[in-house]
């Protein structure tokens, strides 16, 4: 039975009192109450007649329901910045009405405490056949000096299951630095070992992976035992950088003996030797990058056939410039290390093209209503965001985002 409403405004939420045959009777709202609408009306959605008491779910203790939470959930990972989330939300629970009244700490914390329910059914389990790996820098200026300071990274896995020609963005992490330490963490994160690693030349990446995984064979040896996990140097790079130094020497256009050798050098090794030959008589600089990634070339041609079918890390490069697209502009506002990654969490299921509103509504729904406390908002500080007034005094301020908490 209907037994009033508590609350005031838009948080208005439906009572119901309960008569029990054995028991004094009781006021209650249900583990997701109602809010009050001000008069029936019909779902703009499905066009259902609800009446004043069946306005739309809403977790205890925040205003706002939870199918305007997953909206903005999505439009976070679409790339809105917390600020323009907020506007929506407040306008949409005001039925389109503009307001002045938004504050990014909204959204912000629903990134924190609901961004881990609507993600959940998508997290990976483990490692697939074939990982592929990049990171990008994030940079700003010293609030105090103005020089430049590298304020985090974020590393991108793209993966590919066995047999897949096509694949998925499998993890996106911030990290203060991009060492093989940040790229060990990010190994760390999930179990089972991957046949085949592509990455740039990029020493970070080798190191962790020698680390988190460690070969019971050598890499650059020529039996038909295959080192586990194969590290694959990025063909497109190998090229790019053997061109940019064959330039530097004069050697220009595909009529060139150079040049011409460049397109099956990473694919063959009887391409690559004939390359060594070439540069070995005159350009010594030349031969002297090619000696320096020898062993590597020699290894991964040899294998190339028996290896699983990716032989570059671009899908891993668009995948960051996704991510880019999103955080350029606001770097220096994302301090917190646990948000920031349930914020590229929701941009990775985003560019996986997973997310949906009505799904992430059920899930909240779902994740909302089993009993237990709903999350509580305003429980994530921001890192460096408060010093002491003595600082203040000496005319220290907070540092731009780091991401070490």
């Amino acid at each position: 039975m209907r037994c009033g409403h508590y609350g005031t405004g838009i948080a208005r939420r439906q009572l119901f009192r309960c008569y029990p045959d054995d028991e004094a009777s009781h006021a209650f709202s249900g583990d997701l109450p109602r809010r009050l609408l001000d008069e029936a009306s019909d779902c703009g959605a499905c066009g259902t007649h609800l009446a004043a008491h069946q306005g739309p779910q809403t977790p205890r203790r925040y205003h706002y329901s939870i199918q305007e939470a997953a909206a903005a959930l999505v439009a976070v990972g679409e790339g809105k910045t917390y600020a323009d989330a907020a506007v929506r939300t407040r306008q949409r629970a005001r039925g389109g009405a503009r307001t002045n009244n938004v504050q990014a700490q909204l959204v912000g914390n629903w990134v924190e405490v609901l961004a881990p329910v609507v993600t959940a059914p998508y997290a990976e389990t483990e490692w697939p056949e074939t990982i592929v790996c990049d990171s990008t820098e994030f940079w700003g200026a010293h609030p105090v000096t103005g020089n430049k300071m590298l304020l985090f990274c974020v590393l991108a896995v793209y993966g590919y299951e066995t047999g897949a020609k096509r694949g998925r963005l499998w993890a996106l992490h911030a990290t203060h630095r991009r060492n093989a330490a940040a790229w060990g963490e990010v190994f760390g994160l999930l179990p089972g070992t991957p046949r085949l690693v592509v990455s740039d030349d990029d020493q970070a990446i080798q190191n962790a992976v020698a680390a988190r995984w460690p070969q019971t064979t050598p890499q650059n040896n020529w039996s038909t035992v295959n080192a586990e996990p194969f590290w694959l140097s990025c063909e497109y790079h190998l090229r790019a950088n053997a061109q940019k130094n064959a330039e530097t020497y004069g050697h220009f256009g595909d009529q060139d003996l150079v040049i011409s050798r460049l397109g099956a050098a990473f694919t063959s090794l009887p391409g690559w030797l004939a390359l060594r030959r070439a540069v070995s008589s005159d350009e010594v600089s030349l031969d002297a990058w090619c000696l320096r990634v020898h062993d590597q070339v020699r290894a991964q041609t040899i294998w190339r056939s028996r290896l699983p079918e990716h032989h570059a890390n671009g899908a891993a490069e668009r995948a960051l410039r996704d991510v880019r697209r999103v955080i350029e502009g606001r770097e220096e506002a994302l301090r917190n290390k646990v948000r920031t990654n349930r914020m590229l969490e929701l941009v990775r299921v985003r560019y996986n093209r997973w997310a949906d509103v009505e799904v992430y509504t059920r899930q909240l729904r779902s994740g909302l209503s089993g009993g237990e406390a709903t999350p509580r908002q305003l429980t994530c500080r921001e890192p460096g965001t408060k010093i002491p007034h003595a600082a203040y005094e000496a005319g220290h301020r907070p540092l731009p985002s780091s991401l070490r908490a």
